[in-house]
Parts: C-alpha cells; structure tokens; sequence
C-alpha cells in the first residue's frame, strides 16, 4: 500500500497542496477511529474519570501534530518534488529514528535487536544491489 501510496501521489495529486493530501488522510480514517474508540470502550466514564486521561491525551496530541502530521506533510511534498523511488526510500530511515527515540527514552537495545538491525540492513543491501 506505500508504494501505491506514493504512485498516486505523484501521478494525479501532484498539483494538490501537501496539506491538502494530509487533511485527506486523516479525514479518511477519522471515522473508523471513531468506531474502534467507541466499540473499544474509551467513552465509558470509568475511562473518561481517569486521573491520567488528560496528560494521555495530551501527549496523543502532541505526537499526532509533530509525529505524525508534520511528517505527513513533509512526505508529501518530499514525493512531490522528487521521484517516488527517492521518497520511500525515506523509510529506510524511519526505524534509526525510533531506535534513537527509545535510547532517550530509556528503552533498551540488546545485542540481538542489533545483529537482526544489520541482517535486515544488508537484505536491503541485496536487494537494491545493481547486477
């Protein structure tokens, strides 16, 4: 579906603003959200009278703006002015990313994350290998 995402993109939005595309997303899944909210039972009061429902929400929040809108966007227009290849090779990067946000957040990284890190690295490698 990345891929797929990424051709539609370029070939028949690339007129259509970045934020635009974003706002699309978001206004797409907003619904099914909404029915795994309430099936899941987050509207009950027991969950809603929770002391730490605030600060949850807030750090929701806070990841959905800069987390993931902010990098919605960037993609966007990333796919926009470049090729679609040289965009989703961005993902190659996404898991450095949240390997060095669990370090600072005190998760740790055994030697075997790392070893399966590098075997998967090198699978990339392989794969993208010019024969």
């Amino acid at each position: 579906m990345y891929a797929i995402n990424v051709n539609i993109i370029k070939q028949h939005l690339q007129k259509v603003s970045p934020i635009t595309i974003a706002v699309g997303n978001f206004v797409m899944i907003i619904i099914p959200a909404f029915i795994i909210l309430i099936y899941d039972g987050f509207f009950s009061s027991e969950v809603l009278k929770s002391p730490d429902i605030k600060m949850a929400l807030f750090y929701i929040v806070l990841l959905s703006i800069f987390g993931t809108s902010l990098a919605k966007v960037l993609f966007n227009k990333l796919v926009q002015i470049s090729t679609p290849v040289f965009a989703s090779s961005v993902t190659y990067l996404m898991p450095v990313i949240a390997v060095i946000w669990g370090l600072m957040d005190g998760e740790g990284f055994s030697i075997w994350q790392g070893l399966a890190t590098l075997i998967i690295l090198l699978g990339v490698y392989l794969a993208n290998i010019k024969k």
